[in-house]
């Protein structure tokens, strides 16, 4: 492995690690964040394994949001703009050889707004 490989996948334990590690690499790289969704084992190996992530910003995968039955409980949320990018980020990985070489697959049929993150900070 080369250093900055090394700096990148040092100390991962599994398949989802590095899988997850990919993720956050491609987001911070190309500005587009892809969320885990599953997990599939390989017809040839039951050690290797594919892990599917899909563009946070896809508008196939949002989620209607739920509003509280009790009016008082309610609050204004900020959404994400979503588009019809159809973005996943396929990742296979040999779960008992984590040097072995990886196989990724990306599509984003789409250039969008990058993704941006509005979550509360952990300091406040």
């Amino acid at each position: 492995m080369g250093e900055s490989a090394a700096a990148a996948f040092g100390g991962l334990q599994t398949g989802k690690d590095v899988a997850d590690r990919i993720a956050q690499l491609v987001w911070e790289i190309s500005g587009y964040r892809f969320i885990y969704k599953l997990s599939k084992p390989s017809a040839a190996s039951d050690s290797v394994r594919m892990y599917s992530f899909y563009c946070a910003q896809n508008e196939d995968e949002v989620k209607k949001s739920q509003v509280n039955d009790d009016p008082r409980k309610r609050r204004a949320r900020m959404k994400m703009s979503c588009f019809p990018c159809k973005g996943y980020l396929h990742i296979t990985v040999d779960d008992e050889n984590l040097e072995l070489p990886l196989r990724l697959k990306l599509k984003h049929h789409l250039s969008h707004l990058h993704y941006v993150n509005i979550s509360i900070s952990k300091n406040i």
